[in-house]
């Protein structure tokens, strides 16, 4: 269990949406911390706010009021310029549809992000090499989306997320597409990468199939965090071990 320092918090932060003549409150002055080096997954009927607690945490968008810390830094108040750079650099992103280019092979999938952050030829190949090789797709670097599996056209998308090396690893329902069996290696390879390289690697899904491999579960219901699970080690089962009075604040 890492409870040492979180890499990100969000703190009071609420976010609501119109609908037509209706203004439809989604996150409701929610506070949470996220610890480095676990799987926290956040699970919830669709229409729960969980989507847009990652779309704010991970900085991709704005909450009403609140403030988000990631890596000690408040990305609330940064400007639009800043939020880009800090995305680039500390962050990776896993999407339920894969997001791949259609013309672009496995390797240079990878390997694209990484020519935007000025590395060199020779480290470009090795932290996709690298990267291939952890995700178990080294074998299959030349081909294209059109001939990889479900499966394996995730594993490509986390590859091209870890292979900068971020600390803050953020996954949209990375599972929903897939089936059984693929979807339980990929969440095995989202904790091992938290695990192994110490990210801090935070899942939104309603697969419930995701629950027993988390070291942390937290569900949301109607804008807040109702419970809050987390496992004491790997051969315990979750338990919860908070009031969420601490997450939500009325």
């Amino acid at each position: 269990m890492s409870l040492s320092k979180p890499s990100l918090q969000a703190l009071k932060i609420s976010k609501a949406f119109i609908s037509g003549l209706v203004q439809v409150q989604v996150l409701q002055q929610l506070s949470i911390s996220i610890y480095p080096a676990e799987l926290s997954l956040i699970v919830g009927p669709s229409g729960c706010g969980k989507s847009t607690l990652l779309s704010i945490i991970s900085g991709l968008q704005n909450s009403d009021a609140g403030q988000v810390l990631a890596l000690g830094q408040d990305i609330s108040q940064s400007s639009r310029k800043s939020l880009e750079r800090f995305r680039l650099h500390h962050t990776g992103f896993i999407f339920q549809g894969f997001n791949l280019f259609s013309a672009l092979t496995a390797y240079e999938q990878v390997a694209l992000p990484l020519s935007y952050l000025k590395f060199t030829a020779a480290e470009i190949k090795r932290r996709t090499h690298t990267a291939l090789e952890e995700v178990g797709m080294s074998h299959r670097m030349q081909l294209r989306p059109h001939a990889l599996s479900g499966g394996e056209k995730q594993r490509i998308a986390i590859a091209r997320a870890i292979a900068k090396a971020p600390e803050l690893l953020f996954a949209d329902e990375p599972t929903s597409a897939l089936d059984g069996v693929n979807g339980q290696q990929i969440i095995d390879l989202l904790h091992r990468i938290a695990r192994l390289h110490k990210n801090t690697v935070l899942c939104v899904s309603h697969d419930p199939r995701l629950i027993r491999h988390a070291d942390r579960v937290l569900t949301m219901e109607d804008g807040k965090i109702h419970r809050d699970w987390r496992k004491e080690n790997d051969s315990n089962p979750l338990v919860e071990y908070t009031d969420v009075q601490e997450y939500s604040h009325e």
